[in-house]
C-alpha cells in the first residue's frame, strides 16, 4: 500500500454532505509486485489493483481498495476498507488519521485473518512521519506496530524521488521485528502515474522480502 493514501463504503457518506462539496475518484493500478512494508503479497508476481475514494471538503475521507494476493495458501484477494480525516495546521504542517480494515478473501472461517489498524501520518514540508497500530494483527490476538519516515525530493523535469524507511514490531512479531526501506522515482505522463522502486528489508532468507525492483502505473478518474 504505497504512501499511504492507501485506502466505509462511500455511498453511505451522502448523508454527511452533498456531493457538490465532495469528490469521488476511481484509481486503477498495474504493478509488477504488490509489496507491503517490504514484503511481497503476491509471491513476487504482478498485481492488479483498484480503489474507490471519497473526499469531503471538511477533511473527511473514506474508500475501498482491492488487489490480488498470493501467500501460497487459500487467499486470493485483499479488500481494504478505510475512513479518516485530513487536517492542515498551517502551510508547513498537515496530518491525517484513519482506520483501515484489511480483509482477505478465500480463507475458511477457521483461517480468518481480517484485522483493523489505526494509522497516523504527519506531513512536515517534505517529510512524512507515520505510525500504525493493530491490536489484533491478522486475527492472532497479538498487537503490532509500524513506524515509518519518508522524504520527498523534487527532481528535474517534474520527476520526484521518495526515500522511505519503516520498522515493524510488536508482540505479533516477537523476535521477527524487521526494517524495510525503499527509494521510489515517480513521473506523470499523459495523466498516467508511473513509478519505479527499489525495495529491501533486513529479513534473512526470505524470498518474499529480499531486494526487488518494482514497476507500477496508475490512472485516477
Amino acid at each position: 500500500m504505497n504512501k499511504i493514501k492507501l485506502l466505509a463504503a462511500t455511498f453511505a457518506l451522502t448523508a454527511i454532505a452533498p456531493l457538490v462539496s465532495a469528490e469521488v475518484s476511481v484509481t486503477g493500478t498495474l504493478t509488477s509486485d504488490y509489496v507491503f512494508r517490504g514484503v511481497s503479497q503476491t509471491d513476487s508476481s504482478p498485481a492488479i489493483q483498484a480503489s474507490l475514494d471519497y473526499e469531503h471538503e471538511s477533511g473527511f475521507f473514506a474508500g475501498v481498495w482491492a488487489s490480488n494476493v498470493d501467500f501460497e495458501d487459500d487467499a486470493n484477494a485483499e479488500i481494504d476498507f478505510y475512513a479518516g480525516y485530513f487536517g492542515e495546521i498551517n502551510d508547513t504542517f498537515s496530518y491525517d488519521v484513519m482506520y483501515n480494515y484489511y480483509t482477505y478473501q478465500g480463507y475458511s472461517s477457521a483461517d480468518d485473518s481480517d484485522y483493523g489498524e489505526f494509522l497516523f501520518n504527519a506531513y512536515i514540508n517534505s517529510f512524512t512521519l507515520g505510525l500504525g497500530y493493530a491490536s489484533d494483527y491478522v486475527n492472532t490476538g497479538d498487537s503490532a506496530q509500524y513506524i515509518s519516515a519518508a522524504y520527498d525530493i523534487e527532481l528535474p523535469k517534474e520527476y520526484a524521488l521518495t526515500l522511505q524507511a519503516g520498522y515493524t514490531m510488536g508482540d505479533a512479531f516477537d523476535d521477527a521485528e524487521y526494517v524495510d526501506y525503499s527509494a521510489t522515482v515517480a513521473k506523470t505522463f499523459f495523466d498516467f502515474d508511473f513509478t519505479a522502486a527499489v525495495i529491501n528489508t533486513d529479513i534473512d532468507d526470505a524470498d518474499n522480502a529480499d531486494f526487488r525492483f518494482v514497476l507500477g502505473v496508475s490512472r485516477t478518474f
